[in-house]
């Protein structure tokens, strides 16, 4: 249970108890309102995120927002979770301040020659895909990059804290070409650099453009056009 649930339970229990006090003493608008503000934060309190188990078996979308192509889409929880980062900071402590809203990537990697994956919030380490897991999808999707959100911030208190996520395995679009021939890039009003994957960077809405058009405003993404 995270510390935004625990203090959420702990008002409604106070909450409860006041408006329980009122009542019999005669403060009936007090004590009813007492009730249902307790009623709102256990509510909150209690409510969880379905986080589910491994499902490798989904129906994955037929297209990304960002352009690709999701090939598959898995729900499982993060390993590694107690260990402590290169920098000395253990991930508990990390996961201990987050809530469960926040934005995570996944970073593929090898280690002792085998594929790996890192789960990160920002650029700390909260754990790793399963190595079993991370050995599968670099079989199956030898070209694929991984995109995740949280479903749940799991524990806390005397108990480990957990992070249960939903993995999307993307097929990035390849460049396309015009009707008269010509290589399409794709461009976003906050960027200023033409992108030959509509996923780079972290465009919002990109839209595609002609390259000779978009060279005549924008520079060539050193990440993507090489």
């Amino acid at each position: 249970m995270t510390k935004k649930k625990v203090i959420l339970l702990a008002a409604a229990a106070l909450f409860a108890v006041s408006g329980l006090t009122a009542l019999p003493s005669g403060n009936i608008t007090g004590g009813a309102g007492c009730i249902v503000v307790a009623a709102v934060c256990a509510y909150f309190g209690l409510k969880k995120k379905n986080a589910g188990k491994e499902n490798r078996n989904r129906t994955p979308a037929p297209a990304a927002a960002s352009g690709g192509r999701i090939l598959d889409t898995i729900r499982t929880k993060v390993v590694g979770v107690t260990f402590n980062n290169e920098d000395g900071e253990n991930r508990q402590d990390i996961l201990s301040r987050m809530s469960g809203s926040e934005d995570i990537t996944v970073e593929k990697y090898t280690y002792n020659g085998e594929p790996a994956a890192y789960v990160k919030w920002g650029d700390k380490v909260i754990g790793n895909l399963s190595a079993e897991l991370a050995g599968d999808l670099a079989r199956k999707y030898t070209k694929a990059r991984y995109t995740a959100e949280i479903l749940e911030i799991s524990g806390g208190g005397v108990q480990t804290f957990g992070c249960n996520i939903e993995l999307d395995v993307i097929e990035d679009a390849t460049p396309s070409v015009s009707q008269h021939g010509e290589t399409t890039v794709y461009v976003d009003r906050s960027n200023k650099k033409y992108h030959s994957k509509p996923n780079c960077s972290g465009m919002k809405n990109p839209k595609s453009i002609p390259l000779s058009q978009a060279k005549k405003k924008y520079t060539a993404c050193k990440k993507c056009c090489k």
